[in-house]
């Protein structure tokens, strides 16, 4: 079991065990022992991605989890969460790769992603100046641009996937959040070793890691479904769980 404070500010933990090593897609069997296990929707409150099956029962903050299993195509898995909500660990996904590679035993395979085709060829998500630009592009790669420009900072990355090798760095980036926000982000003090503080002098670790981040959110976000990403190229602009989930709804859930 791996412990650490959820979003919620309380302790928590979660453990995973091997479900399948050879399944279609790769992916987190969330509400396995359930009935009806793949009857949940995902709704973003509180600042993340909350799962919610027929039964009620709830899973808060599963994206980091979902973007790691992205490493394990062919690999599923079964989750424990007593308290319904999952650790923050170190605020990255590096922790809940370490633990599915251990529990599969083996490195991870470098291989190709899985992707699906958007039914639309180009279209575009907006909250006020934030945006999320959506091009359809060639089959099997997923090209993402993301800018983060608040408080007179500005982040940027570029990155193509098409095998589980281009994850690596997306899977180190930790939660920020920018020291402006702090007095009105109503976040416990207990969250202060889940991320870094961005304006306390914190180091990164290394050149625009919070774009980083926020790709790794972007990538678990939209597999909380199935293990599978869009194939197309995606230019995101101070985007967040919110416009997220705009894509996911939109898209995904018409594919199910």
């Amino acid at each position: 079991m791996l412990k650490s404070y959820g979003i919620s500010g309380r302790e928590c933990e979660a453990g995973l065990e091997l479900l399948s090593s050879n399944a279609d897609v790769g992916k987190i069997a969330w509400f396995y022992g359930e009935e009806n296990p793949d009857d949940f929707r995902v709704v973003y409150e509180n600042r993340t991605s909350i799962l919610v099956h027929s039964s009620g029962k709830k899973i808060i903050g599963a994206e980091h989890l979902s973007a790691a299993a992205l490493a394990f195509p062919g690999y599923q898995f079964k989750l424990s969460a007593p308290q319904g909500e999952l650790p923050l660990l170190d605020g990255s996904a590096k922790l809940w790769k370490m633990e599915l590679k251990s529990i599969v035993g083996a490195d991870p395979r470098t291989c190709p992603l899985l992707f699906y085709n958007f039914p639309e060829t180009e279209t575009k998500f907006q909250t006020d100046t934030r945006f999320i630009k959506f091009q359809k592009k060639q089959n099997n790669c997923l090209q993402i641009k993301y800018t983060i420009n608040r408080f007179g900072q500005q982040f940027s990355a570029n990155v193509k996937l098409s095998s589980t090798k281009d994850l690596e760095k997306i899977l180190l980036a930790r939660s920020y959040i920018f020291a402006e926000e702090l007095p009105k982000a109503g976040l416990s003090e207990n969250l202060r070793g889940c991320g870094i503080v961005l304006g306390e002098g914190e180091s990164l670790l290394f050149e625009n890691e919070p774009a980083f981040h926020k790709i790794l959110d972007f990538l678990g976000d939209i597999t909380l479904y199935s293990g599978i990403l869009p194939s197309g190229y995606f230019e995101i602009f101070n985007g967040g769980h919110e416009l997220h989930h705009k894509v996911l709804d939109r898209f995904f859930l018409k594919l199910l």
